[in-house]
């Protein structure tokens, strides 16, 4: 085995979730499709999180996102209702002798809605090529997190790069017209060449969103700068969305572990400022 994953026909996974806001004011899974590889675990409760905010880990039984492989999830936030949706742990991209893969993400998040939606990172093996793309409908007074990160892993030691990366995220008012736009496409012998206006020496590049508009937008930006500041191992910057859908930080990273504190810091900064408390780390 040389570790590359072989282009085979392969069936489509989609992945469909609704989330409702029940009388009592808990959110449930009122809607729910998964088709492999994708599955989903039961909504639970986290101690210290808004009322009524429900938790989902999301699964995957393929072992990883293989070349061929169409990946479409669906999430959507009926108004008030209150989510963290995460993975158990990082997707594993495989190497591609020829081919490639897409994953697609689509947020509907209605008036009044919360969404943490926060997977770890994808993990791109030797050779992997993957195109991602999140499309995020936002009604203005619903509050959107969103956390989007990759890491490159050679476990062969081959020193081979990773294939490309293609990477779009866009922000859109439900109704109304695009609020942001961010684009990237990254090969892997670009990235192996440790350039200093692209990643550098670091393995991990990672995206943290706030769409919020209720809150002054000066406020998050500092917030989300502070926490950034004193986290060791991480090179970031925080600044403003445009026309005022909120705030976002870019976070460079030399491992993992920096990785995740960096992610963590930010997010309970965001928390914080959004609800008045930090959240309790989950378990993976």
């Amino acid at each position: 085995m040389n570790g590359l994953a072989l282009e085979a026909p392969r069936r489509a996974g989609r992945l469909e979730i609704g989330f409702a806001r029940g009388p009592g004011g808990e959110s449930y899974l009122g809607h729910q499709y998964a088709a492999y590889p994708f599955h989903i675990c039961r909504a639970r409760r986290v101690e210290g999180d808004p009322p009524g905010m429900a938790t989902l880990y999301l699964q995957s039984v393929s072992g990883g996102v293989y070349g061929g492989d169409r990946l479409e999830t669906e999430l959507v936030m009926d108004a008030g209702a209150q989510a963290h949706v995460t993975t158990q742990a990082s997707t594993v991209v495989h190497g591609m002798v020829v081919g490639e893969a897409t994953q697609g993400v689509r947020i509907e998040a209605g008036p009044g809605a919360l969404l943490e939606f926060m997977p770890d990172p994808l993990i791109l093996f030797p050779h992997a090529k993957l195109e991602t793309k999140l499309r995020i409908l936002c009604d203005p007074s619903a509050t959107v997190l969103i956390a989007d990160a990759f890491m490159f892993h050679d476990p062969r030691e081959t020193g081979a790069p990773f294939g490309i990366l293609d990477s779009t995220l866009e922000v859109v008012e439900i109704g109304g017209a695009l609020l942001a736009r961010d684009r990237f496409r990254l090969d892997g012998a670009t990235y192996a060449e440790g350039r200093r206006g692209i990643m550098g020496g670091n393995l991990v590049h990672a995206t943290f969103l706030v769409l919020d508009r209720a809150r002054p937008a000066d406020v998050l930006l500092a917030a989300l700068r502070d926490a950034l500041g004193s986290v060791p191992g991480v090179y970031a910057g925080a600044s403003t969305l445009p026309r005022g859908c909120g705030v976002w930080a870019r976070l460079l990273a030399a491992d993992g572990a920096a990785a995740k504190a960096g992610l963590q810091a930010v997010w309970a900064a965001a928390r914080l400022v959004l609800t008045g408390a930090v959240p309790a780390p989950r378990r993976k």
